[in-house]
């Protein structure tokens, strides 16, 4: 069995680096040589065009393969933080892949809860792009793909399990492993790899599982104990906003208060701080700025958090910045809790 949960593991930069440089020239060498016989004046049939075709495509892609890898591995990748249906993504991803791979695709047989996690989405696309790549060229079987959710652990657990082909024990993972491996170490995402001599499993442990509110299930997480109890101030002068902010937080074991006005959240803020700020766009200005420059001031200040008037998905602030963590109003119901979650775990 082998299990790994780290880039580290399994192979240096220096090693991805040559096997990179390897799969870019092999398919370019033959190219190359097919190209040297036009330019000779020899004719190549339409298969021979086709293949020319395909080779230059593959060193493409594995050239491609070589700068997201490059770009994970300097650890300078800028994420932003937003709820994610992983649900949705993964089943659109897995019609992309079948079109794609064509008649040579593997067969996913796929069983998939529902389940909504934060994340950077260009870099979880990334991830699950890599991974159906990876299943499509070891898999000798069907693969059996199934998406769970651990409530009380606010984790999702997306599993692949196949008979792999045969290889030699010391053969090189194909590069997407890799682009895994770095893509869900950027994530903070746990991968595990168990093999035995007749089944490959695979799994995704993603940790910051967004509990819904309105769940059929009693969140007991950690990120629901941490709401429990905490006071946010609702500033919206529209009573539409306030009452998608009640559906969005309806559930979470949070006192909500609501005012109308910057100045009635001065005289609410003068009796005692809040645990968060919410507000609308709408109330964005100079009276609010200077709202904000006085609680923070103050120790155990709180975070503010705006709702933009259109947009689905959760826009957070780097530790430190002082800029404001910005959710949509049309994603309400999954972007508020979430944003809560974050920003108050920053203050803990």
């Amino acid at each position: 069995m082998k299990t790994t949960d780290s880039p580290a593991r399994t192979a240096t930069l220096h090693d991805i680096v040559g096997q990179v440089a390897a799969e870019v020239a092999a398919p370019l060498t033959r190219a190359l040589e097919r190209v040297n016989d036009l330019v000779a004046g020899h004719s190549l049939s339409a298969e021979e065009l086709r293949t020319l075709a395909e080779e230059v495509a593959h060193a493409r892609r594995i050239g491609i393969l070589g700068q997201q890898l490059a770009r994970l591995a300097s650890g300078l990748v800028r994420q932003v933080q937003e709820p994610l249906d992983l649900t949705h993504t993964l089943l659109e991803l897995l019609d992309e892949h079948r079109q794609a791979a064509g008649a040579a695709s593997v067969v996913f047989e796929d069983t998939l809860s529902n389940a909504t996690v934060m994340g950077d989405t260009s870099l979880i696309s990334t991830l699950l792009r890599a991974m159906l790549d990876w299943c499509s060229e070891c898999a000798l079987t069907p693969a059996e793909l199934r998406l769970d959710t651990r409530t009380t652990a606010a984790q999702a657990v997306l599993i692949c399990r196949f008979s792999r082909r045969p290889h030699a024990a010391d053969a090189r993972e194909p590069l997407t492993w890799h682009l895994m491996q770095f893509a869900a170490d950027a994530l903070g995402v746990k991968l595990m790899l168990d093999t035995t001599s007749l089944q490959t499993t695979l799994t995704l442990l993603f940790e910051r599982l967004v509990i819904m509110p309105g769940a059929d299930v009693q969140a007991t997480s950690s990120d629901a104990r941490l709401l429990a109890g905490r006071q946010v101030l609702v500033m919206a002068p529209d009573r539409d906003i306030r009452n998608q902010v009640r559906l969005a937080v309806q559930g979470l074991d949070l006192m909500v208060d609501y005012v109308t006005s910057v100045d009635a959240a001065r005289d609410y803020c003068a009796d005692g701080l809040p645990h968060a700020v919410v507000y609308a766009s709408t109330l964005a200005g100079a009276p609010l700025d200077r709202l904000r420059r006085a609680l923070l001031s103050e120790a155990g200040a709180p975070p503010f958090i705006e709702i933009a008037a259109q947009g689905h998905g959760f826009e957070p602030v780097a530790p430190g910045d002082t800029a404001i963590a910005k959710v949509g109003l049309d994603g309400l119901a999954q972007a508020l809790p979430a944003a809560l979650i974050i920003e108050l775990s920053r203050r803990r």
